[in-house]
């Protein structure tokens, strides 16, 4: 049986729906989870059954982890030669020496932070990620701006788009009244809600005061905040406590029921790839108001921008009392579209690397 290798962090929400585009492939396929020291449950194992889950041992020392996670990594890649290695995420330091060294048979599939010299692309992360870049066969973006940041850094100009859609769920109609009602226990005029992770890169704290200068005591208007992978210390420095701000712990499961529940999406990243959460809150029909990026141009034509604190709050205070639908651009369908993104990665796979489908086996 010939062999598939993915390497990829499984407790990631995004990880699942982009690996099972591989489900059919008529191959052995193996993923082997990211040296984070997390033990996968029964909830990240699930829907995978159709592919082996490897682990690395939990070890404390992270020089040593690194050191077990190359030769492990060494020992998969001679052991199963798989055809295939497909890479989510290009930030893996030591790994990156024996994928570049296999390059031939790599995918990259890039995030924001894998190149945004904004973010932590620097020092010896950078090394490694550009060592990795400049050595497989192909790279995928979600996005022209992402591409145009990639070539500032990277000679290889083997770039595809593949931006992953969004899941069906998403899509489907709800009634945001009665979403609100289960979800809240009441209904509002209007929700703001702040999707990103509560940490100090996507600026929860200036969300929060802006919504506290308009709207501390309007009990018909409310913010709610996701705190799902949250930095502690950070949100014990800058979660105001008030009535009118709800504090959920949102798994990726519920998010398009929450999501439908709200009026407004609020983004405030100090720099982004192309947000996987802003791609599903235009799936489920939500206006978004994010700050004016090179990346939110492609996704947020039609939406409310802004550029510092000041112009979030009046961006606010506009939202309540607008209400327009919102309407998907031909290209914004085809990136929100999984089928057709699935239809691209499997088209890519087959001419880059020769890699069969079920149909094209038999």
């Amino acid at each position: 049986m010939r062999n598939i290798l993915i390497l990829a962090d499984l407790t990631s929400p995004l990880m699942k729906p982009r690996i099972l585009m591989l489900k059919e492939l008529p191959y052995q396929k193996y993923i082997l989870h990211n040296a984070n020291n997390v033990v996968l449950n029964n909830t990240h194992k699930e829907g995978l059954e159709d592919f082996i889950i490897l682990e690395h041992r939990k070890v404390e020392s992270i020089r040593l982890r690194y050191l077990y996670s190359f030769f492990y990594t060494l020992f998969l890649i001679l052991k199963l030669n798989p055809e295939l290695i497909v890479v989510h995420w290009a930030s893996r330091l030591y790994q990156n020496l024996l994928l570049a060294l296999w390059g031939k048979r790599v995918i990259v599939h890039t995030m924001g932070g894998d190149i945004d010299k904004l973010q932590d692309y620097r020092g010896k992360k950078a090394f490694f990620i550009a060592l990795l870049l400049k050595s497989c066969k192909v790279i995928s973006v979600k996005s022209n701006y992402m591409e145009s940041m990639l070539k500032e850094q990277c000679k290889n100009t083997n770039i595809v788009h593949i931006s992953w859609g969004v899941e069906e769920r998403f899509f489907v109609s709800q009634s945001k009244a009665m979403l609100q009602h289960k979800l809240f226990g009441k209904e509002f005029d209007c929700l703001f809600f702040s999707v990103r992770a509560f940490s100090e890169f996507y600026r929860q704290k200036e969300i929060i005061e802006s919504f506290l200068s308009h709207f501390r005591e309007n009990a018909h208007v409310a913010l709610l905040v996701s705190t799902l992978r949250k930095d502690s210390q950070y949100f014990e420095r800058v979660a105001v406590q008030n009535d009118n701000i709800y504090y959920r712990e949102i798994p990726h499961e519920q998010m398009d029921s929450y999501l439908k529940a709200s009026d407004y999406v609020v983004s405030f990243s100090k720099s982004d790839g192309m947000s996987q959460s802003l791609m599903e809150a235009k799936a489920a029909g939500v206006r978004i108001i994010a700050n004016d990026l090179g990346n939110h141009s492609e996704l947020l034509k039609d939406e409310m921008l802004f550029n510092d604190e000041e112009s979030l709050k009046e961006a606010m205070v506009k939202a309540v009392n607008t209400r327009s639908q919102v309407i998907l651009e031909d290209k914004i369908k085809v990136m929100l579209d999984c089928k057709q993104q699935k239809a691209l990665y499997l088209e890519t796979l087959r001419t880059q690397f020769g890699i069969l489908t079920k149909e094209s086996y038999v």
